[in-house]
């Protein structure tokens, strides 16, 4: 409960902590630095212990909600629980999975900051069990002042007054936070365009949602959104062979749900429809735009569907899209790929795709490369922040 002055109170903040907080408050009551037996016992003690009343909760879950879940008001078409087989996940690898019919991509963003210029690189790959298909790169740069004003005085003027209101490399502000959310945009737009573009024919498969925020809010950059319907709308209505799958998620229920499964099992579970329809509460449009955007939600947000999979006893559950007439299969691709990293349970496509870009495009190498063009100017270090010169 939040006090009035908007504080939480002591009952809520001894929940958050396990302890009161003026017990966490007194000094006396902390462990010397070397007690480390006594901190390993209560570890063990404190994990063997919710792991208990974990698997309690999930037996209930697994016995009275789940068998709910397909018949639910508003449940999308193939909801509720399935169990996959031994046969179903080797007719996967070699049918959908070994055999390259199954393409997946990961991107990256990597940035350079100083006084003098800004350095974005957007790079993209695409990879099948069959070798790499595709790799795309943008590079991005900004400056306080590209004009020639032809005074030195004006020029000098131009470029105190852009300073003045930026903020300092290693310091962000809302037009900094535009420009990671922009260049993340335009990275989530080229996945899926080069997974389109090389993809005819196969299953898709990426990180995240098929429809990302970055894309469908533009990084408040309209012209962003304007472009990406047509992709986004490509992908979840003519092709419909897609999964994508988030690294992580904040929505604890579904991942409740999802730890409650038994290996080899998966659960759809709902649509995408009303996540879409809260983004567009929160997102400032044009009128048009809005209207654009509004029959874009109303048109692709039933048609993706959510759901959960757990892919071996060690590893956690794990949530994907999918569109809703390929649902079934699009669980079965993820599922049968996950068991291939049983500590992990996520799918060995994207990892390998992860490692590649990772290659392709190392950070490390692409910021050698402007301390090296900072040095060939004769300015090796005068430019770099702090953070770049310790390495």
């Amino acid at each position: 409960m939040t006090t009035n002055n908007g504080f939480p109170d002591n009952d809520e903040i001894a929940e958050h902590l396990g302890e009161p907080l003026e017990d966490v408050l007194d000094i006396n009551s902390w462990r010397k630095g070397d007690d480390l037996g006594e901190a390993y016992s209560r570890i063990e003690r404190e994990v063997r212990e919710v792991i208990q009343q974990e698997e309690r909760v999930g037996e209930e879950i697994r016995q009275r909600v789940l068998p709910l879940i397909r018949s639910r008001k508003d449940a999308p078409k193939g909801a509720g629980l399935y169990r996959v087989n031994l046969d179903q996940i080797k007719w996967t690898h070699q049918n959908l999975l070994f055999n390259g019919a199954t393409l997946g991509a990961d991107g990256t963003v990597v940035a350079h900051d100083t006084l003098l210029l800004t350095i974005g690189q957007v790079g993209v790959i695409t990879v099948s069990y069959l070798g790499q298909a595709g790799e795309i790169r943008k590079q991005l740069f900004r400056r306080d002042l590209r004009l020639d004003l032809g005074n030195s005085i004006d020029e000098m003027i131009e470029v105190l007054e852009q300073r003045q209101t930026r903020p300092a490399p290693g310091y962000s502000d809302t037009r900094d936070q535009l420009s990671n959310l922009l260049r993340r945009g335009l990275m989530e737009y080229a996945e899926r365009g080069i997974l389109l573009k090389t993809g005819a024919n196969k299953w898709l498969m990426g990180h995240g949602s098929p429809v990302p925020r970055e894309m469908l809010v533009g990084s408040s950059t309209l012209q962003l959104v304007e472009a990406s319907l047509p992709i986004l709308r490509e992908l979840i209505l003519q092709h419909q062979k897609f999964v994508y799958l988030p690294s992580s998620t904040n929505e604890l229920l579904i991942t409740t749900l999802g730890d409650s499964l038994d290996p080899l099992q998966f659960l759809i579970v709902d649509t995408l429809y009303d996540q879409l329809q809260g983004w567009l509460a929160q997102a400032h449009y044009t009128l048009s735009m809005g209207r654009k955007v509004k029959e874009f939600v109303e048109e692709i947000g039933p048609k993706i569907v959510r759901g959960v999979y757990r892919a071996s006893a060690s590893s956690p559950a794990q949530v994907f899209y999918a569109h809703v007439e390929h649902a079934q299969e699009a669980a079965l691709i993820a599922l049968a790929d996950s068991v291939l990293q049983e500590h992990r349970g996520f799918p060995m496509l994207l990892a390998l795709a992860d490692n590649l870009c990772r290659v392709s495009f190392d950070p490390g190498a692409f910021r050698n490369v402007i301390q090296q063009s900072y040095a060939q100017a004769g300015q090796p270090f005068r430019y770099l922040t702090e953070r770049e010169t310790r390495r």
